[in-house]
């Protein structure tokens, strides 16, 4: 009764020291509670974010105590004629805003092979969030680079963000509460109640190391934003036509790439002849081969079969004259 009285004692004062701390770390900080309507859905999602009040304050309970928590990220599609400048250009700028490559991928071999394939880079590039602004700007001057589209987008995850934060503090506080609760624990003979601390123990922490590594990420991609950039090799720009073109405009570029296309066919088929000449002339080589040996065995096949026939007529006339001699 006395051991059951005591566990009693020490379960009470651990929940009192969990909800003290609790209260504690909240009372230090703006409350969190208030940050579940966050951020107003008309704030802007490209360069700073709107919706802020006029004492500085963010809308929705989050006061300037917080820091914003915005992760960006940027699709764009090119086109250039140079295709090696126009690379060099994005990893020099990409080197110098502090920027790295995530991904890459390339296809094609080049205009100036002889296959006559375009050359297209996907990257993810990861800049500098800070510095987006300076690293698009450089692609957007550079004469060598045609951007055709892009498309910017900005996610607003403070209120996610230090709602983990608060969950994380709350566990850490409960991990040294049940630690403190493992060290001073003396009544070995109740193994049971120690043994429940202690699991509960392992799933805090390990609670605790799946919200830090879900804050790492958070921090990852709200420091370093997102660039994904398609850039493809062109011989001609791709010409901006009208949404809704006319019939005469659609006639003159129907009729202009029918040609376009026939050309291109035509260099394409001679190209392709000149690649393919050493094969051809092989297999020529070996029909004409296969032609002269079928020709000439023919051949010698109708002189034998002549020669029978004559050395035939001839033993005929030989019996014809004999028989005729005999009967004179």
């Amino acid at each position: 009764m006395k051991k059951n009285l005591t566990l009693r004692i020490l379960t009470l004062a651990a929940a009192l020291l969990v909800a003290l701390v609790t209260l504690a770390s909240c009372s230090a900080e703006a409350p969190m509670g208030d940050m579940a309507p966050s951020l107003s859905p008309d704030q802007n999602t490209a360069g700073g974010m709107e919706g802020g009040n006029a004492d500085g304050t963010l809308s929705g309970g989050l006061n300037g105590d917080y820091d914003r928590k915005i992760i960006r990220t940027v699709t764009m599609s090119c086109e250039t004629k140079a295709y090696d400048d126009a690379i060099t250009t994005v990893m020099t700028a990409l080197n110098a805003y502090g920027g790295y490559v995530e991904a890459s991928n390339t296809t094609g071999t080049g205009f100036e092979d002889v296959k006559h394939s375009e050359r297209r880079a996907t990257y993810t590039l990861r800049v500098p969030a800070e510095k987006l602004d300076a690293f698009l700007e450089d692609l957007r001057k550079d004469e060598g680079i045609r951007i055709l589209s892009q498309n910017a987008t900005s996610d607003e995850i403070t209120a996610t963000y230090y709602d983990t934060v608060s969950r994380l503090e709350t566990l850490q506080a409960e991990k040294a509460s049940l630690t403190a609760m493992l060290e001073g624990f003396t009544d070995y003979s109740d193994i049971t109640s120690m043994l429940k601390v202690q699991e509960r123990l392992y799933d805090v922490i390990e609670e605790i190391e799946a919200l830090q590594t879900k804050l790492n990420l958070y921090d990852g991609q709200v420091a370093m934003s997102t660039v994904h950039l398609t850039l493809r090799e062109v011989i001609v720009y791709t010409e901006v036509v009208d949404p809704d073109p006319t019939f005469g405009q659609r006639v003159k570029d129907a009729f202009v790439e029918s040609w376009t296309d026939f050309g291109r066919g035509w260099q394409n088929f001679f190209v392709w002849l000149i690649e393919a000449f050493p094969t051809l002339l092989v297999v020529v080589g070996i029909h004409a081969g296969i032609f002269f040996i079928i020709y000439g065995s023919v051949k010698r096949g109708r002189k034998k079969r002549a020669a029978r026939e004559a050395a035939m007529a001839a033993a005929r006339a030989a019996r014809e004259n004999a028989m005729r001699g005999e009967n004179k």
